[in-house]
């Protein structure tokens, strides 16, 4: 099978949540640093501002899991999945990876209950519905899910490809 298609989008996503990640932490950086002046030079702070980077924390936190995990950045114990055999090895890490597709699904279900519930709450500074902050929960379980769905699917068509095995095992 070819995927080509999925990886181009997938790309593209990517690089719209990096340049993301990396536009909120400059805005969030800058205010909090304007702030500080503020605070110690004029004695008053900007009332909005921690609201905004608080909002902007959460979203740059699941942007960023999503950045890492397409690149498999994310921190993982193999050394007794190592112990296997190449073809044993792909096919428990492919059952593990459809695991947590269900559970990331449990959890996107979650999200999106929460999502709607805090759509008629609003902050109290910026006055924007918590449900569209909190809305990135459910953005980033769902692209976390079909990210480990995919590897799920290429652990189990490499299963076939003895060849590759004494690349992976040298």
């Amino acid at each position: 099978m070819n995927f080509t298609w999925l990886k181009k989008i997938n790309d593209v996503v990517m690089a719209i949540f990096k340049w993301v990640v990396i536009v909120f932490a400059i805005v969030m950086t800058c205010m909090t640093f304007f702030n500080v002046v503020l605070r110690y030079v004029v004695g008053t702070t900007i009332a909005w501002s921690e609201e905004l980077c608080r909002f902007l924390f959460i979203w740059t936190t699941f942007l960023g899991v999503v950045v890492a995990n397409d690149k498999e950045e994310h921190m993982h114990l193999d050394f007794i999945v190592n112990l296997f055999p190449y073809k044993v090895r792909k096919v428990i890490l492919g059952v593990v990876y459809l695991a947590v597709v269900v559970f990331l699904a449990i959890l996107a279900r979650g999200a999106l209950r929460y999502t709607i519930i805090q759509l008629d709450w609003t902050s109290s500074a910026l006055h924007v519905p918590y449900g569209a902050v909190y809305s990135i929960s459910l953005v980033s379980f769902t692209v976390l899910a079909v990210q480990f769905f995919c590897r799920a699917i290429r652990q189990f068509m490499e299963i076939g490809h003895p060849e590759d095995a004494a690349v992976k095992e040298a």
